[in-house]
């Protein structure tokens, strides 16, 4: 499939055209000529310089696929913005996109291609940590590699610039909040069985343990399993609070058996990774006592973010997929390549990890700036209200 965004004349606009016709749909964003490919794409067009090609890496099947095209559509618009001023190191900005759900083999070989055949200068993934882990002993010593959504931490040894919250950054305030407010003592843990869910419950295990509460379970389940279990379990063991790190739409049947058996009523969740596009396919009828912790929400409002929705919504219209945590950690993505690039003024990894320390960059979030190699900035305590989100309490992390 290839998808085509270009300027429309002289409006200042971007063009979007279905391949399957020759229809095309137009929303004002003033910006230069880009392309984003997915898949294989013979499309050509005349270029006056070399252009920057980023290999896009998002989610097309599999549980994180539920928010695939809202990445993908806040790709374009950061690319869009970041071509209006110019591109990144006077280069304009080509997206070549490709599949990062499945197996992990499976991605490297994909963005294997991206780089030795489409010519990509650099990767930006919003997708699992353990596509990511395979991904950095592949593939980051051939190019630059930003892995943009939240994450496990300590990505030691890996040639990544990682830019997303930290267990100790997402999750410390908010579930200080439930212990200290709510009087949640008693957790249980239940999360996909991967990298990003086991070394985040290690950590809230640990933090709640030391500030006199209790972990009374905690279990995993592979992805695409059947979650039913974990219903009973959590049943039987009567938590105060569930703390769960189930990833994309794996939430979506676990949170719905988990009201069905009127379990909402008396427990609260507190979720890490439930964005936008989940909540409404958990559904209204499911979400009562369901929060989440993260460091962006759509209902923010903030002039960053009341900025950067109007311009997603000036460009591909009201009925473009919703944003939320992951997507705008794509388009956080490109923002910070173009930051770091343009403060190192090279793509050589070395110079670019010489600029990465203390480099600070602007997203819908505010500015955020790296201290000790980590992206610092606020986390913000939701509530699920139907199947959209109240932003509660902000925790600066300061």
């Amino acid at each position: 499939m290839t998808l085509d965004f270009a300027l429309a004349g002289g409006a200042g606009s971007i063009w979007m055209r279905n391949p399957a016709s020759s229809r095309r749909t137009k929303a004002p964003l003033r910006q230069s000529l880009f392309l984003q490919r997915v898949g294989d794409s013979n499309l050509s067009m005349p270029r006056k310089r070399e252009p920057l090609r980023i290999g896009l890496l998002v989610p097309f099947q599999g549980a994180d696929a539920i928010w695939g095209p809202s990445c993908q559509y806040s790709a374009v618009l950061a690319a869009a913005e970041l071509n209006e001023k110019g591109g990144i190191l006077g280069r304009q900005i080509e997206l070549l996109a490709a599949d990062a759900g499945g197996s992990p083999q499976a991605v490297v070989e994909r963005a294997r291609d991206l780089v030795e055949r489409q010519g990509a200068n650099a990767l930006v993934g919003v997708h699992l940590s353990s596509v990511r882990v395979e991904l950095a002993r592949a593939l980051a010593d051939r190019v630059p590699y930003v892995f943009a959504p939240l994450f496990e931490g300590a990505a030691l040894g890996e040639k990544v610039f990682t830019i997303g919250e930290v267990p100790e950054r997402q999750f410390a305030g908010p579930v200080s909040h439930f212990m200290d407010n709510q009087g949640a003592r008693r957790w249980f843990l239940v999360g996909n069985d991967y990298v990003w869910p086991r070394a985040s419950h290690h950590w809230v295990r640990d933090f709640v343990t030391r500030r006199g509460g209790e972990v009374v379970g905690e279990e995993y389940v592979g992805l695409g399993e059947d979650t039913t279990h974990l219903v009973d379990m959590i049943e039987a063991a009567n938590p105060d609070i569930v703390f769960i790190s189930l990833v994309g739409s794996e939430c979506v049947p676990f949170n719905r058996m988990f009201a069905a058996r009127g379990l909402s009523r008396r427990m609260l969740r507190l979720s890490g990774a439930v964005e936008e596009n989940t909540l409404m396919a958990i559904g209204a009828d499911n979400t009562e006592n369901l929060f989440c912790a993260a460091g962006y929400f759509s209902a923010l409002q903030t002039p960053e973010n009341n900025t950067f929705l109007k311009r997603y919504r000036d460009a591909f219209g009201v009925t473009a997929p919703v944003q939320g945590v992951l997507s705008e950690a794509c388009y956080e993505g490109l923002r910070f390549f173009g930051a770091l690039a343009t403060r190192a003024q090279s793509l050589e990894f070395d110079a670019l990890s010489q600029a990465f320390e203390g480099l600070s960059f602007e997203s819908p979030r505010g500015v955020t700036t790296v201290r000790n190699g980590v992206a610092s900035g606020p986390t913000y305590l939701a509530r699920a209200e139907g199947t959209e989100f109240e932003v509660l309490r902000i925790f600066d992390n300061a």
